[in-house]
């Protein structure tokens, strides 16, 4: 918890702020045409906490609280499925996750999602063996929160149906039909996304693809890096093993059909994800993050099949003391360092100087860092729109240099990428070739993924 501002936010975060910000009819025309049904709880509560507070570590804080409830909850999950012992390897192993811990810090929705999801499967599991109506509503109603968080935890739900194919008959299909049903009209305005938002806020090119490369940046993502996602294979590899032999082992045909739901959980939303990748790239870890403490879950399984010798136990306290510093690790280690880069332009700027971004919607960095700035912060002349809004773009800039090429007194170029170049962006080769006749080559500052142009210095 002490660490949550220790490290810039990131771009994602400052859509999250951008959001909580904005007024109610903007964010309303966001939510329609935008992303911002694909996290509405989330962006909803953040709209009432960032009332309270603006620090980076304030606005990391409800991810962090969600993170950390997670860790008792599935404990109580866990224990349904599998007993005391795998229950608290599947508290530890969640708590010592490097993944878990990353999103626990970071101000978007992931660590809501993977709570409401795990209450989610709760109240099914409940539903399923008691047939209780009171559970079968709440698990429609949690239900539909967690696909409101993310909507990549729908295919969670997609598995808890289909593990009811490994249900000992009869089957309740009829309360899973009418729950799915108003789930999934409940869940139409946020679907229908697909059909009202523009080409470029549905196709990223930098997206992957599935391919033995990214499964291994999965397996990494899910067990840890290095010799972790070594012992979280041999894990997964006895759990799969368990899985397989309950169904002739066990004394009940619902504890195979417990074990399936794990096994389920853990692989149809990474297939299902893959598959869709296939046609539109969307194969990125932290989309199917909601599968992780199905991985948990299924690394305790192989815990208890690994008995002799305590060999199971032994490999969960090594995976747990092995993330250790891994997660130290990343205390240090800023993913976009969007508040140095912005204090060295606010810190040096004169009045008047304009500024443009490329892609030009980081512009919400220098909206949020401007604000919290320490110092008094010069009135600068921003190329760039607002968020999902109007405004001036590199195009206003150069008509106003054309018309008046010494109006500013510097022009600051902020650029985002690993590897970004002003001249890979649409017209970046045309502002950069302008700006170089009228102020001479630019001073360059490099912060983690960002570059900092100044020219006119």
């Amino acid at each position: 918890m002490s660490h949550l501002g220790s490290n810039s936010l990131w771009l994602d975060e400052g859509a999250t702020v951008a959001l909580a910000r904005t007024s109610w009819q903007h964010f309303g025309w966001v939510w329609w045409y935008g992303e911002a049904n694909l996290q509405t709880v989330y962006f909803l509560l953040m709209r009432g906490w960032i009332h309270l507070g603006q620090s980076e570590a304030w606005l990391r804080l409800p991810s962090a609280l969600f993170g950390i409830a997670s860790i008792p909850w599935i404990f109580v999950v866990a224990r349904k499925f599998m007993g005391d012992a795998p229950a608290l390897a599947s508290a530890a192993l969640l708590a010592f996750s490097p993944s878990h811990v990353a999103y626990s810090q970071e101000a978007r929705s992931y660590t809501l999602t993977i709570f409401l999801v795990l209450l989610s499967i709760y109240y099914f599991v409940r539903a399923v063996e008691l047939g209780r109506r009171k559970d079968w509503v709440l698990w429609t109603l949690v239900s539909i929160l967690a696909f409101y968080s993310h909507d990549f935890a729908a295919l969670v739900l997609v598995a808890q149906a289909c593990s009811l194919f490994f249900k000992a008959k009869p089957a309740p299909w009829r309360p899973v039909v009418i729950g799915g049903a108003v789930i999934l009209l409940t869940a139409l305005p946020g679907l229908t996304y697909v059909f009202r938002a523009s080409p470029e806020n549905l196709h990223f090119i930098w997206m992957p693809r599935p391919n033995a490369r990214e499964l291994w940046h999965l397996a990494m993502f899910f067990g840890g890096g290095g010799a972790k996602v070594i012992v979280a294979l041999t894990l997964w590899t006895a759990g799969l093993l368990a899985v397989s032999r309950s169904r002739r082992q066990v004394s009940t045909d619902d504890e195979f059909w417990r074990a399936m739901l794990v096994l389920l959980w853990a692989i149809l939303p990474i297939a299902i994800t893959a598959l869709v990748s296939l046609l539109h790239p969307m194969f990125l870890p932290r989309y199917m993050i909601f599968s992780l403490p199905a991985t948990i879950m299924l690394a305790a399984l192989g815990m208890n099949a690994l008995d002799r010798w305590h060999a199971g136990l032994v490999l969960v306290i090594g995976l747990c003391a092995m993330s250790i510093p891994t997660i130290l690790g990343e205390y240090n280690k800023p993913r976009e360092d969007w508040r140095a880069a912005n204090n060295a332009i606010l810190s040096s700027a004169s009045p008047g100087d304009a500024v443009v971004f490329f892609p030009f919607y980081t512009r919400v960095m220098l909206d949020y860092y401007r604000d919290r700035y320490s110092g008094q912060t010069p009135i600068l002349n921003v190329f760039a729109p607002q968020y999902y809004d109007g405004g001036n773009d590199i195009h206003s800039l150069l008509k106003a240099l054309d018309s008046n090429p010494h109006q500013f007194p510097h022009v600051w170029v902020v650029v985002y990428g690993t590897d970004a170049r002003i001249e890979n962006f649409d017209y970046g080769a045309v502002a950069a070739g302008e700006l170089q006749a009228v102020f001479g080559a630019p001073e360059i500052q490099k912060f983690t993924d960002i570059q900092v142009l100044e020219f006119g210095r």
